[in-house]
């Protein structure tokens, strides 16, 4: 008897060790979905369309050409509401992030310095917390509209 006690005492010893060396969950805000979705209206639809369906929207291709000596106006805009399909279900937030902020060069965005879809944010720049917000918010709406297979 005296020994199932000392056992039960290292056992909860032992797991008040563990929990105290873990490290504290981060917490990220929530994706403000509306804000995203305006933010995707001011700056993406002009080449994705209102329903983010690219090429294949009622209204895209303001800024796509097939004609134009740019390069970047001759690659046609990608539905956007297809990202997880083509990732066998998963959203590739991290990518979507990425080429939203400049980071990674899609072709139809130009370089990384000045993006096919304008400065949208340039005037965040100087205020990273605002940028990182709106990047956020954009990515959880790209997300929110994805089709899924039926």
């Amino acid at each position: 008897m005296h020994y199932s006690r000392l056992a039960i005492l290292a056992v909860t010893i032992g797991v008040g060790f563990v929990a105290s060396a873990q490290q504290p969950t981060k917490t990220h805000p929530r994706a403000n979905i509306a804000a995203g979705k305006e933010v995707f209206r001011q700056n993406c639809s002009i080449c994705h369309g209102v329903d983010a369906k690219g090429i294949n929207s009622k209204n895209s291709g303001l800024l796509y050409d097939p004609n134009s000596g740019d390069e970047s106006r001759r690659v046609p805009p990608g539905d956007l509401t297809l990202l997880s399909q083509h990732n066998s279900g998963n959203f590739p937030a991290d990518r979507i992030r990425d080429a939203v902020a400049g980071k990674d060069s899609t072709a139809a965005h130009g370089t990384p310095d000045m993006p096919g879809w304008g400065h949208a944010f340039d005037s965040l720049k100087s205020n990273p917390k605002h940028m990182e917000d709106s990047v956020r918010d954009l990515t959880a709406y790209i997300e929110s509209i994805q089709e899924h297979k039926k």
